[in-house]
């Protein structure tokens, strides 16, 4: 063997045994903003527009803040702090007040992979998927990605399953993520991760439009697909989400289900394709050092 090719096997183990070990540090007191962009272009599920074709563009900020630090994470708080929504290029008629009533103050607990738990929100919800999102809980939007149990290298793949919603009717998604090594943004490097899913859509709704698990008696079902990439930026020291951006795509159709076996006809049936393109960005922190979770 070669002394050229000894020296590139020991320089990759080297880079191998120092790749960085991130996880998620939250403390007490500690504050993050972010402030977020979503784009969503089809037929929008949104009231007083439902169905319609257009663009609908919703500016937030967000905040998340760590309220205790235990064995088991840090238990953090999510909300919204402003909200604004422009539709077809004008402004939608939503205030803040109305936005929280769907995207509520809500409470999780963060282990330091970033696996989440008690998840406790309440608010409505939107009647659509938010690919990757839980309207009732901000934190699957603030910790997007659950790391593995060995440390990070180059080209590193793993797989993890969040739940969206609660109890037997949680959506679950799958997603396969892949790190990327550091990128330097703004003159600082931060850890890349890459997540993609593909998830298909079955659901049921019974005669008055609601939710149901019984298909025997369900009158109306919907199936399609929604799938997307996030792009995910972390700061390797802090611990935290830098940025992310995320696009995404549902395709699904909603038709009766006939009993007596008839043909479903087109104008029964109703369609939707939903595109969407989001970035978040942290905008500051305010830090308690007393005690931190990791």
């Amino acid at each position: 063997m070669s002394l050229a090719l000894v020296g590139t096997l020991v320089g990759w183990a080297l880079a191998q045994e120092t790749a960085p070990t991130f996880q998620y540090r939250f403390k007490e007191g500690q504050q993050e903003q972010y402030e977020g962009k979503i784009e969503l272009t089809g037929n929008l599920p949104i009231p007083g527009a439902a169905g319609m074709a257009g663009s609908l563009v919703l500016n937030l900020t967000m905040f998340m803040k760590t309220e205790k630090v235990e064995e088991n994470g840090a238990k953090v708080t999510t909300g919204l702090q402003a909200f604004e929504a422009v539709f077809n290029g004008q402004p939608f008629p939503v205030g803040l007040d109305m936005a929280k009533s769907v995207i509520p103050d809500s409470t999780a607990t963060v282990n330091p992979q970033g696996k989440l738990s008690g998840l406790q929100g309440g608010g409505g919800l939107m009647g659509f998927q938010l690919p990757g999102f839980d309207p009732r809980n901000m934190a699957t939007m603030l910790v997007p990605t659950e790391l593995p149990p060995t440390p990070l290298t180059n080209g590193a793949t793993w797989e993890f399953t969040r739940a969206f919603g609660e109890g037997a009717d949680a959506f679950k998604v799958t997603l396969k993520a892949r790190y990327e090594g550091m990128e330097e943004v703004n003159g600082t490097k931060y850890l890349k991760i890459v997540q993609n899913f593909e998830q298909p859509i079955e659901s049921y709704q019974d005669a008055f439009y609601q939710p149901t698990t019984d298909k025997n008696n369900a009158a109306r079902v919907t199936r399609g697909t929604m799938k997307g990439t996030m792009t995910l930026w972390f700061h390797p020291e802090d611990g935290v989400l830098y940025r992310a951006t995320v696009q995404a795509s549902l395709d699904q159709t909603t038709e009766p289900i006939k009993k007596d076996g008839s043909e479903v006809k087109d104008f029964e049936r109703e369609s939707t394709q939903l595109g969407l393109n989001g970035t978040i960005t942290r905008k500051a922190t305010v830090a308690n050092t007393e005690k931190t979770s990791s």
